[in-house]
C-alpha cells in the first residue's frame, strides 16, 4: 500500500474517532413487525372488509347462519375452526311445574332436533354436546365420559314419555296438564338478538316442541331485556344462553350448586334452582381437589348427574371461528381462545403487517373495567400472562414458571423463575405481580369479565423477589387457569387512580408481551409494533457536549412525536410528555405544539443529573377527539457516554501528533526522492555525447490510405 494512502486510513480512523466520541445521531431501527386491530361496528361490515380484502384476519362471533355460509363460500377466505370449552345450553326454570318434573325435561330433549340447529345455525362449524355438557376439547384432557346417554332426536319416544306422565294431547294439537286437566299454558324461550344463533337455536326448539305438544313460543330480545327478565325475575320458563369458559370447568359448580341458588343472582350462579345433593358434594369435591386425578372424577361424577336429571338441555358447542385472507397469517389454533392463538401465531412474526378486524370494542384496553373482544386481543399481544396454553388448551408456564395450591385449595403459589424482562429491558419481579394484581383487585368494577375472578382473592403478597402468595376466599382448585390469565405491570407505573385510560396515559401497558403499543384511537383502532430495544431508534451523544438529536443545540435532545391525526386532519390540542427511564427512577419532561400535527420536548444533558449509560425513553401524545381519545407512543434509547477525560485527550493528541508527524515525514521521503531522481537525470545527460545534446527525435510520418 502506498505511503499516501496509509496516512489517509490513519487519519480518517482518527477523525472517525474523534467525531464519534463527540457528536452523533444514528438512527438503529431493526425490521419492525406491526399489527393493526381495527374495530368494526358490526358484523355485516366486518364481513364486507374480508370480503374486500381490507382485513387478513377476523374474530366472528355471534354472526348470522347466512352469513356464515357467505364467508364459508368465498374462494378468497378461508375459516379456521378452534376447538371450543364453552357450550350453549338451554336452560330451564325448574321452580315452575312442569319444567320440575325430570321425566317431562327427558322428553322435550328427545324432542329437540339439534343435530338441525347444528347444521344450520353454525354451517356444521360445531359439535353435539352430550347432557354432561363437555364438549370435545375436555375429552382431549381426559375430562368426559362416553358412555353418558346422548338423548338421541327421537320424537316418539318424546310422545311415549309424556303420555307415560299424565301429558295427553287434546283434540286441538296442545297437551293437557294432568294436575289441571287444562291445556298446558303458553311457555316462553328467551333468547338474545345479538346472537343471531342462539335465536335460530329457539326458533328451532320452539318448532320441536310445539310439534309434540308442548306449547312453547321463542321470543328474541334485546340484551338489555333479556338481562332484566332471566337474572333478576324467576317469573321465566326457558333460555338459551352461551358460557365461555377455559380448560377449568368452574362452570359445573357456578351453574348448578344449590349453594349458588342466589336471588337476584348474575348469569353465573345456579339460575335453574338445580338440587341434587349429589350432584352439591362432587361440585364441592371438585373445587377442594387436592389433585388433577380427583378433580377428573368429580368431574366425571357430576356429568353423570346432569345427565340423569337434565337440568339443562345442552345445545351445541360452536368451534371459535378465525377468518383469514388465505395464505396471510400462519394460524396455529390454541383449544378455548381467539386470543391466545392469535398470540402464539404472531408472535414470532419479525416483519409484515397484519390487519386485524373486530367488531366493537377498543374501549381503553383496561381489565378492571371492561375486556372485549378487541381489548382482550391487544392486551394478550402486549403482556405476557401467568400462565399460556398448550395447542390442547392445557395450562404450561407463562410469565409464571411453576405454581402450586395446598391441599384445601386456597393458598396458590406462584414462582416466576428467571429470565422475562419488561419491554424497557427491567426484569419483572413479584412486587411488580403483586403490585398489579391489588390493582386490579382494587379497581375493578362488577361489570368486568374479571370480576368474579378478582373477588376470589383475599390478599396478594411477596414471598421473595421471584415469588407470590395468593390467599382465596374459598376453596378452588382451577384458581391458576383462571388467574393465570392476568399479567405483571411495571409496578412504579401503575396509575394511582382509575380515570379513563388510565392505563394507557401512565405507560404502564409498555408491558412483557411481544408487541408494544404505538398508537391507540378509542372505538376505532390500536397499532402495535414489534417489542424489543433491538427497535428502538438510538441517540447517542456525550455528556456536556453539543449533541444531534432531531435539533443542533448546546447538550440538547429534541424528542418530536409523528404528526398526530385522526382522519386526515392535525390534532393541535394534545398535550405530549417524554418520560426518561433510568435506573434511580423516571423524569417527565412535558412538550409543546411546534405545528403540523407534530409535537416536540427538549431534554438538557448539562445538570439534569443523568447517569451516563443506556436511558430508555417513551414519548407519547394525547388528545382528545369528540368521538373518543387518541394515543400515539413512541421510544427510543438514549446511551449517554461521559465526558472526555484527560488521559483520552491525551490519547487522541498523540494520536494527532503522529499523524503529523507521519506526514511530516513522507513529505520528507518525497523530496529526497525527488532529488535523487535529478540526480541520475544530470549524470545521464553527462553520459550524453556532445552533438546529441539538444536534439530531439524525429517524429515519424503518418501514412493514410484513401479508399476510392
Amino acid at each position: 500500500m502506498k505511503p499516501r494512502v496509509q496516512l489517509f486510513l490513519i487519519a480518517a480512523v482518527m477523525i472517525l474517532i474523534l467525531v464519534g466520541e463527540a457528536v452523533t445521531y444514528l438512527p438503529q431501527r431493526s425490521a419492525q413487525a406491526t399489527v393493526v386491530i381495527k374495530s368494526y361496528p358490526s358484523t355485516d361490515a366486518l364481513v364486507q372488509a374480508l370480503s374486500n380484502g381490507e382485513v387478513d384476519v377476523a374474530p366472528i362471533e355471534n354472526i348470522a347462519p347466512q352469513t356464515l355460509q357467505q364467508l364459508k363460500n368465498d374462494p378468497n377466505l378461508n375459516i379456521v375452526p378452534i376447538a371450543n370449552f364453552g357450550f350453549t345450553y338451554i336452560g330451564a326454570n325448574l321452580r315452575h311445574s312442569p319444567l320440575n318434573n325430570s321425566v317431562f325435561r327427558e322428553a322435550m330433549l328427545y324432542g329437540f332436533n339439534r343435530e338441525r340447529v347444528l347444521n344450520y345455525a353454525l354451517a356444521g362449524y360445531g359439535e353435539l354436546l352430550s347432557p354432561g355438557l363437555f364438549s370435545s376439547a375436555y375429552g382431549t384432557l381426559g375430562w368426559t365420559n362416553e358412555s353418558i346417554d346422548s338423548y338421541p332426536y327421537d320424537p316418539a319416544k318424546a310422545s311415549e314419555l309424556l303420555d307415560s306422565i299424565g301429558f295427553n294431547m287434546s283434540s286441538t294439537g296442545v297437551r293437557v296438564n294432568p294436575s289441571t286437566g287444562q291445556q298446558l299454558n303458553t311457555m316462553f324461550i328467551f333468547s338474545k338478538l345479538t346472537d343471531p344463533q342462539a335465536v335460530a337455536a329457539g326458533n328451532m326448539f320452539a318448532q320441536d316442541m310445539q310439534a309434540i305438544g308442548l306449547p312453547i313460543i321463542s321470543f328474541p330480545e334485546t340484551d338489555i331485556d333479556f338481562y332484566s327478565q332471566v337474572p333478576v325475575t324467576y317469573y321465566f320458563d326457558l333460555y338459551v344462553e352461551t358460557v365461555s369458559t377455559n380448560a377449568a370447568p368452574t362452570w359445573l359448580y357456578n351453574l348448578f350448586s344449590n349453594s349458588n341458588n342466589l336471588y337476584p343472582a348474575p348469569l353465573s350462579t345456579n339460575l335453574m334452582g338445580y338440587d341434587n345433593s349429589s350432584f352439591n358434594t362432587f361440585a364441592e369435591q371438585l373445587m377442594t381437589a387436592s389433585s388433577l386425578d380427583d378433580a377428573r372424577a368429580a368431574a366425571l361424577k357430576c356429568q353423570e348427574e346432569l345427565s340423569l336429571d337434565l337440568p339443562a338441555f345442552p345445545v351445541y358447542s360452536k368451534s371459535l371461528l378465525l377468518v383469514e385472507q388465505k395464505g396471510s397469517v400462519n394460524l396455529t389454533p390454541i383449544a378455548g381462545s381467539i386470543a391466545e392463538t392469535l398470540a402464539a401465531s404472531l408472535a414470532n412474526m419479525t416483519g409484515g403487517n397484519v390487519r386485524i378486524g373486530v367488531v366493537g370494542g377498543l374501549a381503553d384496553i383496561n381489565p378492571a373495567i371492561t375486556l372485549g373482544t378487541a381489548d382482550s386481543i391487544a392486551m394478550r399481544l402486549m403482556t405476557t400472562p401467568l400462565i399460556t396454553y398448550s395447542p390442547n388448551g392445557s395450562p404450561k408456564p407463562g410469565l409464571a414458571d411453576q405454581w402450586q395450591m395446598s391441599n384445601n385449595a386456597t393458598d396458590l403459589t406462584i414462582d416466576l423463575g428467571q429470565g422475562t424482562d419488561f419491554q424497557n429491558g427491567n426484569p419483572a419481579t413479584a412486587h411488580d405481580v403483586a403490585a398489579t394484581l391489588n390493582w386490579l383487585i382494587g379497581n375493578v368494577v362488577p361489570s368486568a369479565p374479571l370480576y368474579p375472578v378478582l373477588k376470589l382473592v383475599r390478599t396478594v403478597s411477596v414471598i421473595d423477589p421471584q415469588t407470590v402468595s395468593i390467599i382465596l376466599r374459598q376453596s378452588d382448585y382451577f384458581a391458576p387457569y383462571e388467574l393465570g390469565s392476568l399479567f405483571a405491570l411495571p409496578a412504579a407505573m401503575l396509575p394511582q387512580d382509575n380515570g379513563p385510560l388510565a392505563l394507557l396515559l401512565s405507560g404502564a401497558l409498555q408491558s412483557s408481551g411481544p408487541f408494544e403499543l404505538a398508537r391507540f384511537v378509542q372505538g376505532a383502532e390500536a397499532d402495535l409494533q414489534t417489542a424489543g430495544a433491538g427497535g428502538l431508534s438510538a441517540l447517542f451523544g456525550v455528556e456536556g457536549q453539543d449533541v444531534a438529536g432531531y435539533s443542533m443545540g448546546g447538550s440538547k435532545i429534541e424528542l418530536r412525536s409523528q404528526p398526530l391525526t385522526y382522519e386526515g386532519e392535525t390534532i393541535e390540542n394534545a398535550t405530549f410528555t417524554a418520560i426518561i427511564q433510568t435506573g434511580n427512577g423516571t423524569t417527565q419532561l412535558p412538550g409543546s405544539y411546534i405545528g403540523y400535527g407534530v409535537y416536540a420536548a427538549s431534554l438538557n444533558l448539562d445538570g439534569a443529573g443523568l447517569s451516563p449509560g443506556n436511558l430508555y425513553i417513551i414519548t407519547q401524545a394525547y388528545g382528545q377527539l369528540p368521538t373518543g381519545a387518541i394515543v400515539q407512543f413512541a421510544e427510543q434509547n438514549l446511551f449517554l457516554q461521559p465526558p472526555l477525560f484527560l488521559g483520552q485527550v491525551i490519547l487522541y493528541l498523540l494520536g494527532l501528533v503522529a499523524v503529523v508527524v507521519l506526514l511530516v515525514g513522507a513529505r520528507k521521503r518525497e523530496a529526497r526522492a525527488r532529488r535523487r531522481t535529478r540526480r541520475r537525470i544530470t549524470v545521464a545527460a553527462r553520459k550524453t555525447p556532445r552533438s546529441l545534446r539538444g536534439v530531439r527525435p524525429r517524429k515519424s510520418k503518418r501514412v493514410t490510405t484513401r479508399r476510392d
